[in-house]
């Protein structure tokens, strides 16, 4: 085995170099970007109604379509706006249990000691929850809550320490409130959709200009590369953010002045 692992490295030779600069491009080009785009405008404005209000609710949507991102991004706004108060997103891990739950608040809070019983970790999160004055918890990847685990949600949603709580997840998150009538009613429903065929055809060139750096035709949003961005997307906004990114990536390796069709369709086909 060794002896074939060494004729194959040395068949190969040594790893191309590549350039200060071009590393430079490819280190730029591996930070996903971020814009202000009018589905991430729309989403803030139904956040910040609930937030005035003092409600609660849900945001839901497929997997991809940029959920996190623009969660994360009223989040910072919130905060910065509060002098760096009041507000918590926590990210919940998968088959998430009671324990679970609280354990991630409490991570979230900075806390490194998470253990304890139920009743304990209860206590101790409404408590902190308190005298962190939170006036707005972010759930994301709350369709990854347990029903036992959702009902511990909705005892800090009925126990007023939070003044609003949003939920953030994929459609099993409406299954999981919709088994109560009430309790759906008290998380109104806000979704975040896919783009349209023509709203991927504007965002692949705001990419093409502001994210990838590159040059030279055809351009991406020519009939063939689009035709290949509708079919491999399906108009998730994350999916085309990074397909273009790692073939923008691809092409810099290769010493390429832009992203062929022929680099696009290889990169697309790994999805």
């Amino acid at each position: 085995m060794e002896n074939q692992v060494d004729q194959v490295a040395s068949a190969l030779g040594a790893l191309p170099e590549l350039s200060p600069e071009t590393h430079k491009e490819l280190e730029r080009l591996s930070k996903p970007p971020y814009f202000l785009l009018p589905k991430v405008k729309s989403c803030h404005a139904f956040l910040e109604e609930c937030r005035l209000g003092k409600a609660h609710g849900r945001i839901v949507g497929d997997s991809g379509v940029g959920k996190t991102v623009a969660v994360k991004a009223y989040a910072k706004r919130l905060t910065e706006a509060s002098n760096g108060q009041g507000v918590l997103y926590v990210l919940l891990d998968p088959n998430c249990s009671p324990k679970g739950l609280y354990e991630s608040i409490l991570e979230a809070l900075g806390f490194s000691y998470t253990k304890g019983t139920i009743k304990q970790l209860r206590n101790r999160v409404r408590q902190v929850l308190a005298s962190r004055q939170i006036f707005v918890l972010l759930v994301d990847e709350a369709s990854f809550l347990k029903t036992d685990a959702l009902e511990e949600m909705l005892y800090l949603e009925e126990t007023g320490v939070v003044p609003s709580i949003f939920l953030v997840g994929t459609d099993r998150l409406d299954a999981l409130l919709d088994f109560n009538e009430q309790v759906s009613r008290r998380y109104p429903r806000y979704q975040y959709g896919r783009v349209s065929n023509a709203e991927l055809k504007q965002l692949v060139e705001l990419w093409e200009k502001k994210v990838l750096g590159l040059v030279g035709k055809p351009k991406l949003t020519s009939k063939r590369p689009m035709e290949l961005m509708v079919r491999s997307t399906a108009g998730c906004i994350g999916k085309m953010d990074e397909i273009l990114r790692r073939a923008a990536r691809k092409a810099l390796i290769l010493g390429e002045p832009k992203v062929s069709y022929e680099i696009l369709q290889e990169v697309a086909g790994q999805f």
